[in-house]
Parts: structure tokens; C-alpha cells; sequence
């Protein structure tokens, strides 16, 4: 029986949905199991071989409007297949990772919880030791699971008829990694010596380390800063992301479409994050306010994603409300969580006026995963050419990223640290396109861009286009030029020097 495209799309937006709600429940602690599993299988018939095959046929013979929605439908239905054939396993990783805890010096800490104990902890010696425990757990807990999945992916992916995973992802998503890589090794060889200059001039003054001293357990109580907690205070957060909001004509209070989840409970994730159920009538951001400028960076890069689908034109079609090109809300999310990078948002959200210092910090910690990222891609368009065992892989990740941030990085991560269908990709391109947003808005309302409602009409307008367009295409109709990285460059000289 031929695909029906109109039943389709409504039944990838009732799945849509479901999995985005059964995502909420879960990180946000009001259900201790996930079960994504029961999800896709009350949807059995968008995510075949069938269904893709089908959907490959309708996008090569469709022009014009039809074709970016089919591509993007069919990009929707390789990711879903993915899923569909690895749902138990998916769900086995997401809840061995809830359930494991690890033992450090007699106090047992739930595993997803280490890291911000770790972040939190002065003693280098104990920072060591929560390392190593969380190590042991993902050797153990983890990397069996994620060693089948991502083995499983790589063969669906070759039962899709394509040479390999990498392969697959550029036809679908339309872009070229290899590329893309290209820009970002250049990147990381063009901003090598401001990076350790940088880095090293941080850590002596942070921790009284050099660089090469630093070990991987103390990156994060590098980033913590607890030294600016008086600033980034955690009874502050949420008034100065609703002054923020207002500044640029948008009362969080009213939007009905916006639901604040801020209860404290047990199983919550302490991160904050954005659950876009229903595009644009049904949006959860979720936070656990603990302070911190990482916790205000992470509340604001949420807000990011959440205002862009609250905003969203509800005329759209399916595919530009949930669909599109991650790396456009990924934009809108990098627009927002740099605010923290600007004098005058602190100043007058936060009566921080004397910040160079922290200004300063606050790009290198850019810099720093701008460059993580870009090793991610290195090493994932060489993880995802490989058929067969993954062991050889450790290697390659602990040499790539040890290379880019300059710190030893623990080889056992090497599958724990990779996202699905090529997602720093997305991460990377998002840094490039905020980069050009940042500069145009920089240039057409002045540094305090945010206190400007015409500022905040002129971003409601691209916020309702949803993810109609690629972020290359988005910043091309907005006369924003070729995506790259020379805009990331130049916002990050102009502090740090060159």
C-alpha cells in the first residue's frame, strides 16, 4: 500500500509530541522510568524500511516548497528509524544512567548527579576521585549498552543501501561533515595559540595550575567558578531572564504557550532544558536553579530554544514547526546564553559593571568548547565510516580531543560523548549563524541589543519562520553572508586579543 503523506505527517506529529512529553516527564523528574520504547511502538508504521525507501522516492521526483519539506520529513524518518530499532536499547542506557551511582570516600552519588558534585568540588584530590568512580561506572554501565547501539546504527545504515552512518546522515540532513570539518580544523589551528595563552593565563590565575598541569577532573571546577556565585546568584536567575525578556517586548508571565517548570524533585535533572511538546502551543522549560553563571548560561540558552517555539507561526506546516535544521534554534539558544559575554547585560541585568575579568573567562570557556566541538567532528567523521568493532575508536577520541583543548581526555568516554545523527555538526554550524546574528544585531541596535523592542520584533520574525530554512539559507535572506567561522573569530578576538 503506497504511503499516505497526509497521514504520515499527522501521525509524526502525534509521535512528535509524545516523545517530547515522555522526555519532560522523565528529566524533569516526575517519572522514574523512561519509556520511549511504548512510544514508537504505538507508531509502527512511520519509522520502516518501507517508510524511508518511500519517502527517498516522493523527495527525488518533488520540486520547489514540497521538496524541502520532504526532505526534511525524510531526514525525520532516518532519524526515527534509528531510534525505532535501538528503542530498547535507548531506554536501557537512559535508565541505567538515572539508576547507577557511584561511591566516593563512603558518599554514594547518583551518577547523573557526579557531574555538577564534581563541578562543586575545591578539593583537587576529591575532584580526582569523582572522576575516576565516574569513569569506572561508564566503563562498566554504560559503554556495553552504547557499544551495541552505536554498532546496530552504523548497520542500519548500510541496510539503507548508503556506504556507511556518515554517508547516510550528509544525503538526509544535507550537509557535507567533511567539509564542514574543514572550516573547523582550520578553526582550531588558526585560534591554537590564542587558546593556550588564553587557557594557560586562566588556570594559573583560577587554580594556581598551568596548563599542562591541568587534568580533566578540574575542567569543570574550572568552568564553575564559584568565585562569581555572588553575581550569578540562584534567587536571581529567573527575575533576570524575565527583565531580559521584557527588554526586548516579551512577558514571560503571558505566555500562556510557556509552561515554567521550577519545582524541586528528586529525579530531576539539574540542568535546565527545553521540551517543545506541541510547537507553538505547548512548551516547557525546565530548571532547577543551583546559581552560578553555568546555571545562568544554561537557563538563558533553554530560553533561547523556548522562545523560538513559542514564536513560531502556528500556520506553518509540520515539518518547520518540529523539523528543519537543528542548528537554527541551536542559533537563536547560543544568541541568548551569550548575553552572559556582554558588558551591558551585565551591568544592567545584574549591576555587574566592573566584569572585564569575568568577560574575559567567559570567552575562553567559549573558545574552549567551541574547540571541543570542532574535535567532536574530527573524530565522529571517523567513528561513523566504521564497520564493525568500535575498540580501535578510544584512541582516536582521547587523540583528537586531548589535541583541541589541550588536557588529557579520558579515552573511556569514547562513546559516552557522541550525540546521534551527527548533532555537533548542528552544534557547530549554530555557532557559526549566531555568530553573523550576533554581529547584525550588534550593528542595527547597538551593543545593548536586548534592551531594544525593535531588536526582539526583528528576532520574533525569525523565530517565526520556525526551521523553514538551513541555517546557511536563513543567514543568506537575512543578508548575513557565507556561514563560517569569521564572525565566531571576531567576537572572540575582540576580547582576548589575537
Amino acid at each position: 500500500m503506497p504511503l499516505d503523506l497526509q497521514h504520515y505527517r499527522r501521525d509524526a506529529e502525534r509521535f512528535v509530541g509524545a516523545l517530547e512529553k515522555e522526555s519532560y516527564d522523565h528529566f524533569s523528574g516526575q517519572k522514574p522510568i523512561c519509556d520511549t520504547a511504548a512510544i514508537y511502538e504505538r507508531h509502527p508504521s512511520l519509522f520502516t524500511q518501507q517508510a524511508v525507501a518511500e519517502l527517498d522516492g516522493l523527495y527525488a521526483e518533488a520540486k520547489g516548497d514540497e521538496k524541502r519539506r520532504l526532505a526534511y520529513l525524510l531526514a525525520f524518518a532516518v532519524d526515527g528509524y534509528m531510534g525505532a530499532e535501538t528503542r530498547h536499547l535507548g531506554d536501557e542506557i537512559a535508565n541505567t544512567e538515572g539508576q547507577a551511582s557511584i561511591e566516593v570516600d563512603g558518599e554514594r552519588i547518583g551518577l547523573r548527579a557526579a557531574g555538577v558534585v564534581q563541578a562543586n568540588e575545591a578539593d583537587r584530590a576529591r575532584r580526582a576521585r569523582i572522576q575516576e568512580a565516574r569513569i569506572v561506572a561508564t566503563v562498566e554501565h554504560l559503554n556495553p549498552l552504547l557499544d551495541r547501539q552505536w554498532r546496530r546504527c552504523h548497520e542500519l545504515a548500510r541496510g539503507l543501501g548508503r556506504e556507511h552512518y556518515m554517508g547516510l546522515f550528509e544525503e538526509v540532513k544535507g550537509v557535507d561533515y567533511l567539509a564542514l570539518r574543514a572550516k573547523t580544523d582550520a578553526f582550531l589551528h588558526d585560534t591554537a595559540g590564542l587558546y593556550e595563552r588564553a587557557m594557560d593565563k586562566l588556570a594559573r590565575e583560577r587554580l594556581g595550575l598551568r596548563l599542562d598541569e591541568l587534568r580533566y577532573a578540574d575542567v569543570s571546577y574550572l568552568w564553575r567558578a564559584p568565585s562569581y556565585d555572588g553575581v550569578f546568584a540562584a534567587d536571581r536567575l529567573l527575575p533576570t531572564l524575565q527583565a531580559t525578556l521584557a527588554g526586548m517586548g516579551i512577558d514571560l508571565n503571558a505566555q500562556t504557550n510557556v509552561h515554567l517548570d521550577t519545582e524541586v524533585r528528586e529525579l530531576k535533572t539539574p540542568r535546565a532544558f527545553c521540551a517543545p511538546v506541541r510547537v507553538p502551543e505547548e512548551i516547557y522549560l525546565v530548571v532547577l536553579p543551583h546559581g552560578g553563571q553555568d546555571d545562568y548560561g544554561a537557563l538563558l540558552h533553554e530560553a533561547g530554544h523556548t522562545e523560538h517555539f513559542a514564536h513560531v507561526a502556528p500556520d506553518l506546516a509540520f515539518e518547520y514547526r518540529h523539523l528543519g535544521d537543528n542548528a537554527v534554534t541551536e542559533a537563536f539558544a547560543f544568541l541568548f546564553d551569550h548575553l552572559i559575554l556582554n558588558r551591558g547585560w551585565l551591568g544592567r541585568h545584574l549591576g555587574f559593571e566592573e566584569c572585564d575579568e569575568f568577560v574575559s573567562f567567559a570567552t575562553v570557556s567559549d573558545l574552549f568548547f567551541l574547540r571541543r566541538y570542532a574535535a567532536a567532528l574530527s573524530y565522529e567523521t571517523e567513528l561513523h565510516v566504521r564497520a564493525g568493532s568500535l575498540d580501535a575508536m578510544a584512541a582516536t577520541y582521547r587523540q583528537r580531543h586531548s589535541e583541541a583543548i589541550m588536557i588529557d581526555v579520558p579515552a573511556e568516554n569514547f562513546l559516552a560523548d557522541v550525540d546521534p545523527g551527527f548533532y555537533a555538526a548542528s552544534y557547530l554550524r549554530a555557532w557559526m549563524l549566531e555568530g553573523a546574528l550576533r554581529m547584525m544585531l550588534q550593528d542595527r541596535y547597538g551593543w545593548e541589543w536586548f534592551a531594544h523592542p525593535d531588536a526582539g520584533a526583528w528576532i520574533k520574525r525569525l523565530w517565526s519562520l520556525g526551521q523553514t530554512f538551513t541555517a546557511e539559507q536563513l543567514l543568506l535572506k537575512n543578508e548575513g553572508g557565507i556561514l563560517g567561522t569569521d564572525q565566531i573569530r571576531h567576537h572572540i578576538e575582540r576580547i582576548l586579543g589575537r
